[in-house]
């Protein structure tokens, strides 16, 4: 009987995992002793990093593209009961619930925007998937029709992370493709950051922090830090002081928490609930169960520092668990996890773009260098290879030096 390997999630970490499987399980000669599936809730890989962006096109990859030549099962459902006790997932699909087990278990189930509890929250809008993504377009497209009259014209985006800054400054990109297919009238945008710390980008170090925000001034976005979100209605948001802001379209990007999948597993979990991982990416409490991806938390150094919740993680976390998942069913050593390289790309709109590296997140590339990196990172470094057995052989485990490939 084959050995089941089960993949929840066909995110970055999850289709690594899956290719990197079925790549050592090759390299061990044990290809025709091994079964894995891989459960996502559809059948893409959806290019999160890029769902900010002015169109949605090409932001998503066919799984079954990679899956079905190499063998891989797929289900399309929702993992909502994992018991790692006995090796049971229950997974709800279309035709109804199903049972599965497993020898071993990838739990790469990824993150969700995180919830706010603040009245009217069902009116934000967000680009933390694609049908998000796609509903905040479609919304556009309805005011667009409706000729982006008084308040409508102006958009807030609440946070100013990584996510938030994109946002922020291709919103008006992105309303402006629009309008210009119904045109009749040039239309003054506006767009309002909220940042409830004393400063945006306070992550950054202060040359990439400076920069940042001269870039938003130069693009006319206000920006409100000391304040948060307290309601949102489909006509504005009122934040922490008082302030009332007009507005048809409110965008969150306050923040990710992991899946909550991991809340059926034992063991220490961070304050973003993600559980913590040994260097071979092992649940401690459970010896056949890899976490990777945005559910994993692992040191990546000395000095304190760990995975986050970015693709440029996901993806080699991928590729060592399925390598790990692989060699544990089959009795082989496992391979520590080792990637201590750091960089951040970000897109600040028109001919603006940063590159920073760095724990400290120093700048290095900024303007349209900066924005021409970006891109190169997220159109093509982050897709797989075209080539099926291409992309197999790029799941192999080791991580390419970064900063000196972004540069």
């Amino acid at each position: 009987m084959k050995k089941q390997l089960l993949i929840i999630g066909g995110g970055f970490a999850g289709f690594w995992s899956a290719l990197s499987a079925i790549r050592q399980s090759r390299e061990l000669q044990k290809g025709d002793e091994l079964e894995v599936t891989v459960v996502n809730m559809d059948e893409y890989l959806t290019i999160r990093p890029r769902l900010y962006e002015v169109s949605l096109k090409g932001l998503r990859v066919g799984l079954n593209k990679y899956f079905k030549p190499l063998g891989i099962k797929f289900i399309i459902g929702k993992a909502e009961i994992i018991n790692p006790d006995q090796n049971l997932v229950m997974v709800l699909t279309d035709s109804g619930s199903r049972i599965l087990n497993y020898d071993y278990l990838i739990l790469s189930s990824g993150s969700v925007l995180k919830a706010l509890n603040i009245p009217g929250i069902e009116n934000t809008f967000n680009v933390d998937t694609f049908n998000g993504a796609q509903k905040l377009e479609d919304h556009l497209t309805q005011l667009a029709g409706k000729n982006f009259v008084d308040s409508a014209s102006t958009f807030v985006v609440a946070g100013s992370g990584l996510t938030g800054l994109e946002v922020a400054t291709v919103i008006k990109e992105k309303a402006m493709k629009i309008w210009g297919e119904n045109a009749q009238k040039e239309i003054d945008f506006k767009v309002v950051l909220i940042e409830k710390a004393e400063k945006v980008g306070n992550y950054y170090a202060t040359e990439a922090q400076d920069y940042v925000i001269e870039t938003l001034k130069s693009k006319d976005i206000s920006i409100a830090t000391g304040v948060s979100l307290t309601a949102v209605s489909a006509d504005g948001a009122t934040l922490s002081d008082g302030t009332f802001i007009p507005s048809k379209t409110v965008i969150s990007t306050i923040g990710l928490v992991a899946s909550s999948l991991c809340h059926f597993f034992k063991g220490e979990k961070d304050k973003l609930g993600r559980l913590h991982v040994n260097k071979y990416l092992q649940l401690e409490e459970y010896e056949n169960v890899i976490a990777a991806g945005d559910v994993a938390n692992i040191p990546v150094d000395n000095e304190g520092n760990n995975s986050l919740m970015a693709c440029q993680f996901s993806m080699f976390l991928g590729k060592w668990a399925g390598h790990n998942a692989v060699n544990w069913l089959f009795s082989q050593p496992l391979k520590p996890y080792n990637y201590t390289d750091y960089v951040t790309c970000v897109d600040l709109g028109q001919q603006d773009g940063m590159l920073t590296t760095g724990w400290e997140r120093k700048l290095v590339s900024s303007g349209i260098e900066g924005k021409n990196i970006k891109m190169e990172v997220t159109t093509k470094l982050i897709y797989p290879a075209d080539d099926v057995e291409a992309a197999l052989e790029d799941s192999y485990p080791e991580v390419p030096n970064v900063s000196q490939n972004a540069v």
